[in-house]
């Protein structure tokens, strides 16, 4: 099996594009761990980082297991839409994956309900922050806004 798939990146520039998405990934999970533990009264500022890092960590090595392979870093994530659906085929992959890891960790089931909400927000917060980037990149590019959410440019109409 190709670690990545659906396109994988080539050049040097979509090696980068891919190691900066990757990076935000990982901070996207972070957020959710902190969010996680603060709405448990558990500590999740920057002097717990550790904690918060520790939290992550199932949801984490979850993605990476999977996202890459589902095309997460490839060509196929170019344009919003594009992103948008790739983000939510992975995370829906990767999230029994990092629950399983979760359970395993903790040495303990996990509660449905804190599926259910885990599913949501890391969704929710993967989306935004894909999302954010790929429209980004494409406004940095020039593309058209058509390309920006993934569909073909629209040719100029004759004169």
């Amino acid at each position: 099996m190709q670690f990545f798939r659906h396109g994988a990146p080539r050049t040097a520039g979509e090696w980068r594009r891919a190691a900066a998405l990757a990076a935000g990934d990982t901070a996207a999970l972070l957020v959710f761990a902190a969010i996680g533990r603060s709405s448990h009264g558990e500590a999740a500022g920057l002097d717990a980082a550790l904690q918060v890092a520790g939290t992550a960590a199932p949801f984490i090595a979850g993605w990476f297991l999977v996202a890459p392979a589902l095309g997460a870093y490839g060509r196929a994530t170019a344009g919003v839409r594009p992103m948008l659906a790739r983000t939510a085929i992975c995370w829906l992959a990767a999230w029994p994956v990092g629950l399983l890891l979760r359970a395993l960790a903790l040495q303990r089931g996990i509660p449905l309900s804190f599926a259910l909400v885990t599913f949501v927000t890391v969704l929710f917060i993967l989306g935004v922050w894909r999302g954010l980037f790929a429209w980004l990149a494409a406004r940095a590019s020039g593309e058209s806004e058509r390309e920006i959410d993934g569909n073909q440019p629209v040719p100029d109409p004759p004169r």
